[in-house]
């Protein structure tokens, strides 16, 4: 309980200079294609982001990490409109970049990263709270091996399917505002 409530004070902290600036950028959209076998825990997400405004934004994201930055590797962050490599600086347990939009404009990034594998695997959602609004809409897989046991999920899938030795499980919400974040318990 201590670790969590330390979380949402640093999150407010790094957020609460950004409430302003939010206004003017639109997160709206996620997709993310999480992975699960016997070491990892992998994290491939694609986040939109919309100026709405008419002119130029310079927005610093805060994207935090269900634990601290050293149990995370491969970190990349991608701008996908561009096709570049965003640098990031890396704090306890997010990593902050900036996103400069044209007036009008929507951006959408990439940032894949893995850490070991747990009994519980967890993703931040929560911090959408953060932009003060709901996800337009939200897209999640998740492809296991058939022989790894999920013991639960914080959300139930909406689907499951099996192909090629794998379970894919899928969930797909509109209007989308978590109040509890994304774990998958595994049955050991």
């Amino acid at each position: 309980m201590r670790k969590h409530r330390f979380y949402l004070i640093l999150l407010f902290i790094c957020t609460s200079g950004l409430v302003q600036a939010q206004q003017h950028v639109s997160f709206f959209e996620e997709h993310i294609d999480f992975a699960l076998d016997s070491d990892y825990f992998v994290i491939n997400g694609i986040y939109s982001f919309h100026n709405t405004t008419d002119r130029p934004v310079n927005q610093q994201i805060s994207f935090p990490f269900a634990d601290n930055i050293s149990a995370i590797d491969s970190i990349r962050i991608l701008n996908l409109n561009e096709g570049t490599n965003i640098p990031f600086n890396k704090a306890q347990n997010f990593v902050q970049f900036n996103l400069t939009l044209s007036p009008g404009d929507t951006v959408d990034v990439n940032i894949y990263y893995r850490q070991k594998v747990a009994i519980v695997n967890k993703y931040i959602i929560t911090s959408t709270q953060t932009w003060g609004k709901p996800l337009d809409k939200a897209v999640y897989t998740l492809t296991t091996d058939k022989s790894t046991k999920i013991k639960s999920f914080s959300f139930a899938p909406d689907s499951i399917e099996e192909r090629d030795g794998k379970r894919l499980y899928f969930w797909r919400k509109q209007h989308f505002m978590p109040v509890t974040d994304f774990e998958i318990v595994i049955d050991e």
